[in-house]
């Protein structure tokens, strides 16, 4: 779920929407979030938040592709 939970935001900054089509994915997907909102929380109140900083790994930038 913290794969999706990546991705949705990298969409968000880019302005796209995402949308489960799978009621099980969905449900799953807000019952992690209620059970991280601490984390999530903690990393989204940083004023230097950049979502793409999200998909680094050792100083180089992945792309979505």
């Amino acid at each position: 779920m913290h794969l999706y939970w990546r991705v949705i935001e990298e969409l968000k900054s880019l302005g796209e929407t995402w949308t489960f089509s799978d009621p099980a994915l969905q449900r799953n997907y807000h019952l992690w979030l209620k059970k991280h909102a601490g984390a999530i929380a903690q990393c989204l109140s940083y004023n230097t938040f950049n979502p793409s900083v999200l998909f680094e790994y050792k100083g180089i930038r992945h792309s979505l592709n």
